[in-house]
């Protein structure tokens, strides 16, 4: 197996290596534009547009019918769908390939790449429509928007970590924040696009648009210079207090009595330095077992990082997680029309809200994991979606609709958290060079995750619906939710008990304090208003 031609290529293909900048780039990239120098925050803005196009991708199912019916005069023909399936399996297939790529090869080609292959799969798919031939909608966005997809997503996330290791959780939530707000927006204006100007003009006017946004994100991205470190705020207050420093300096019989008092307090000084100095060697000592106990996981090769159990752990976590939230969000537009009796628009709109409260998860999660940590983050996710899960199955078989929804968004809070957190733990644990490789595969395994819980769930409601039960009995969706919640546990439990419990009740603690801080500040803001 070693010696198999398979196995030397993706081993050579995540291989440690990286192309270093030449003198004159490092130059060039220190401005924006001319004399204008670059300012690493326009990063935020930048990646935000870049995954507020990916958005697109979401919304799909809005294309099924108009495609439908333009092609084979039948909006129920049912051949439309299989388009995303392609685009999700190609789509995480080639995370497998991007994260190394995108390490060697920087963010700024990834966008370029991903930008071109994207945009031209939207005019494969108005070619497609023009031709009314559904293999060349498939090949257009199942083939070029899959491939792209991958080189957008993932472009932007290693490298704000880079440029933002003071922010690491800030820069995690806000590189993946932007699908979501694409999600909500999309979602509002291609059924009236559709409508005003057709099917073809809309893929036209979308790759021409994600067009002109790719090209721009492009020119904007860059990584920073080797040994990169962003400047301290308190470099100018330092500076103040030493030039303060120098107009009180003393002078003549100032100078003098300084002098005595320095030399009388110098012995002291000295005897406790060598005291501190003691009493640190000697914690070093008593630990030093434990710290060569801890490996130092930022310098781990990519080979080291996939086989840590950090790394097992997020992978089965994620599964769990996708197993579980990409099948109720598939699902929510049937829940909401089939058990609730309520309309398509209805429907709609919980879903459009929906996408907000997924990207306030993504763009909250990341500082808040910064003060409770990281793996306390994802436990607290897996805990509270267990339990959601779980309250699911009682709100569809007694039919309240105001606590479905609620579940519903709450749900869509820790399931965009998830995604928030994840640069900033793996940039954590392994190292900024690793981010993307490990990204890659933790998205190809949620992704995949998706696809077969999906099948997984379709075939027990068709046996069960084809069994005698109508489309609005609970049972066809309660079935599925045992074993969706069964999964989510298994992933809470993954970690070592002792372990489990010890950091379990480190996060519950930690997000008591950080609720009472900001409730402290609030009452406090709200005394000062008084006064």
């Amino acid at each position: 197996m070693k010696n198999s031609w398979l196995f030397k290529l993706v081993k050579y293909h995540y291989r440690d290596k990286s192309s270093p900048k030449s003198e004159k780039q490092i130059e060039d990239e220190k401005y924006l534009i001319f004399n204008i120098p670059f300012n690493r925050w326009i990063l935020f803005a930048s990646a935000f547009f870049l995954q507020f196009c990916l958005g697109f991708s979401s919304i799909w199912s809005i294309f099924n019918k108009p495609i439908d019916k333009h092609i084979f005069d039948d909006p129920t023909k049912g051949r439309a769908p299989i388009a995303y399936y392609l685009e999700t399996c190609i789509n995480s297939l080639t995370y497998l390939y991007v994260g190394p790529w995108l390490e060697r090869n920087g963010p700024r080609k990834g966008i370029l790449v991903g930008g071109i292959l994207f945009s031209l799969g939207q005019f494969v798919m108005a070619l497609g429509a023009h031709t009314k031939q559904i293999s060349i909608i498939y090949i257009g966005y199942g083939l070029f928007c899959g491939i792209g997809h991958a080189f957008l997503y993932l472009a932007p996330v290693s490298a704000l970590q880079k440029w933002f290791p003071d922010h690491k959780g800030l820069a995690s939530g806000f590189a993946v924040c932007g699908v979501s707000a694409g999600v909500i927006s999309f979602s509002q204006v291609t059924l009236p696009l559709l409508n005003k100007v057709g099917l073809i003009n809309t893929f036209i006017v979308y790759g021409s648009f994600f067009f002109f946004v790719f090209m721009i994100q492009a020119f904007l991205f860059r990584l920073p210079p080797p040994g990169y470190q962003p400047e301290k705020k308190s470099t100018s207050t330092t500076a103040a207090a030493a030039a303060a420093d120098d107009t009180n300096t003393p002078t003549g019989n100032e100078k003098e009595e300084v002098l005595k008092k320095s030399s009388e307090t110098d012995i002291s000084d000295l005897l406790k330095k060598e005291e501190k100095q003691l009493e640190f060697t000697k914690s070093i000592a008593e630990s030093e077992v434990t710290v060569l106990a801890d490996p130092d996981l930022s310098k781990m090769s990519i080979k080291k990082a996939l086989h840590t159990k950090e790394f097992r752990l997020i992978l089965f976590m994620f599964f769990a997680n996708g197993f579980g939230g990409l099948i109720i969000g598939s699902r929510i537009s049937n829940l909401v029309q089939d058990i609730f009796g309520k309309t398509a628009g209805d429907a709609a709109t919980v879903i459009t809200i929906n996408g907000v409260f997924n990207l306030v998860g993504r763009v909250i999660s990341g500082p808040v994991s910064e003060r409770i940590g990281r793996l306390q983050t994802f436990i607290v996710i897996m805990a509270a979606s267990t339990l959601i899960f779980s309250a699911f199955a009682v709100v569809i078989v007694e039919r309240v609709f105001i606590a479905f929804v609620i579940l519903v968004w709450v749900f869509n809070v820790f399931f965009g958290g998830f995604f928030g957190t994840i640069p900033a733990f793996l940039s954590d644990q392994f190292g900024n060079k690793n981010i993307s490789p490990c990204h890659a595969i933790i998205l190809t395994v949620w992704n995949l995750s998706g696809v077969f819980g999906g099948f997984l769930f379709t075939g027990i409601y068709d046996s069960l619906k084809n069994n005698g039960h109508s489309v609005s009995d609970p049972i066809l969706y309660t079935t599925n939710l045992y074993w969706a919640v069964a999964t989510l546990f298994v992933g809470l439990i993954k970690y070592p008990n002792s372990t489990f419990k010890k950091t379990f009740l480190s996060s519950l603690a930690n997000i008591v304090e950080l609720y009472y801080s900001i409730l402290e500040e609030t009452l406090f803001s709200l005394h000062l208003q008084d006064i």
